[in-house]
């Protein structure tokens, strides 16, 4: 067993760290959401004494590359304290998945980098292009309303079924 696997119920300590190395308010809507991505991953971390010091999500999926399916694990929430920063948590974390997409057959592996160059080293380059589009909506076209009519509402009969 990799020795920077955390266990499922260790989802509170991660979460902590989420938000303070991303400087998140905490919600629960942002708690559910990392909590079902947390459930469905292997997470690796580094304990710094009794706090988690650096973190990352390594997500599986099944994916269809140009026709032929592989497994793809992609890589999320890559984190660390600020002050457990710079030592190689993080790096050796990515190893650490690295080893066992390898290990586990794992063909490919996607993730959205905040440093290209930080990433390089592990083997990820840039294989997607990432377009935005601004558009006025004073330049969208004008769409007729082919019919006209009206909607009753039906709160009385929701009433009577409830």
């Amino acid at each position: 067993m990799n020795k920077y696997l955390l266990a499922k119920d260790d989802f509170d300590k991660f979460y902590d760290l989420y938000l303070y190395s991303f400087n998140r308010t905490d919600s629960k809507q942002r708690r559910d959401v990392l909590k079902e991505r947390y459930d469905h991953s292997k997470v690796y971390g580094i304990m710094n004494e009794s706090n988690l010091g650096s973190g990352l999500l390594s997500i599986p999926f099944n994916i269809n590359f140009h026709g032929v399916d592989f497994k793809m694990n992609g890589i999320g929430d890559v984190m660390s304290a600020p002050e457990f920063g710079g030592r190689g948590g993080a790096s050796s974390l990515m190893k650490a998945a690295l080893s066992d997409m390898y290990q586990d057959n794992v063909t490919l592996s996607y993730l959205a980098p905040f440093s290209f160059g930080y990433y390089r080293q592990f083997g990820y380059e840039q294989v997607f292009d990432h377009t935005k589009i601004t558009i006025k909506n004073t330049d969208l076209p004008k769409v007729e309303v082919g019919q006209h009519g009206h909607v009753k509402r039906l709160n009385r009969l929701f009433v009577k079924l409830s």
